[in-house]
């Protein structure tokens, strides 16, 4: 059931293209290339001409090429505008979508154009956990009642605040309030914030702390939340991917362990 998972006799590999090659799209083809279960058959990309090294999948131009293909999901990891061109197009063509962009959710017109767009294809849109923990837990805390969510989400200064951040002695707050606000001014790191919002009390409701912090060398998330269920803690300090900074390597992980589960007979969690 792990990344190392196999194809059953007669199985054939999940049929998967992606939007975006970065930090994201480079790890998720890592993944499958250890196993039989996964095959990418493209990647759509602004610049085909680039060299991409040897584990880039085969790439194209449009959205068209890549449905030409005939997957039968695509993950996105190219960020907001990427879900927002191309999510509801992939949705209505009768394609599952796996989508990393969640902070894009913070606007309610495009969640509702996914969710029509889902309907209209029959289709799927999943929004993987990236680089956090425990969305099962606060998504079924959800359901006997939330009272309320936090989530701290602390960086290396220089990742957030760039050469800025050289004269900075200790941690700073960038940003204290709610996460709908907070996933708009930092719309590259608070993806994993929205996924927390959505899974929980939403993002009107959750509270998001942002923190340059010049001692930290890893990306860190704590979540806190208490309601009926009794009350949870949860911290991940994330190594950033090798090809981006500002993406955890747990990201690419979690995208590739949603297309996995698509296999599954015995699902855990």
């Amino acid at each position: 059931m792990g990344a190392t998972a196999a194809a059953g006799p007669g199985e054939r590999p999940i049929r998967v293209g992606l939007i975006g090659l970065g930090a994201i799209g480079i790890g998720i083809a890592r993944l499958a290339q250890r196993s039989d279960v996964v095959t990418i058959l493209g990647a759509l990309v602004r610049d085909v001409s680039r060299e991409r090294g040897p584990h880039a999948p085969p790439v194209v131009r449009s959205l068209a090429e890549l449905l030409a293909l005939e997957p039968e999901v695509i993950v996105e990891g190219a960020g907001h505008a990427a879900l927002r061109e191309y999510g509801p197009t992939i949705l209505r063509a009768g394609c599952d979508l796996v989508a990393l962009s969640a902070g894009a959710l913070a606007d309610p017109d495009l969640l509702a154009q996914l969710e029509l767009a889902a309907r209209d294809g029959s289709s799927h849109l999943r929004v993987a956990s990236g680089a956090i923990a425990g969305l099962d837990a606060i998504s079924s805390a959800a359901v006997g009642g939330l009272a309320s969510v936090r989530h701290t989400l602390s960086k290396p200064a220089r990742t957030l605040l760039g050469a800025a951040a050289d004269d900075l002695q200790e941690a700073r707050v960038l940003y204290e309030g709610p996460a709908r606000e907070g996933v708009r001014r930092f719309p590259e790191s608070a993806n994993v914030v929205a996924a927390v919002s959505l899974a929980g009390i939403g993002l009107d409701r959750t509270e998001l702390r942002v923190v340059a912090d010049p001692t930290l060398d890893r990306n860190r998330h704590v979540v806190e939340a208490e309601g009926a269920f009794g009350d949870l803690r949860i911290e991940v300090r994330n190594v950033p991917s090798d090809e981006n900074p500002r993406t955890g390597r747990l990201t690419a992980m979690s995208a590739y362990r949603v297309l996995l589960a698509r296999r599954e007979r015995v699902s855990i969690g």
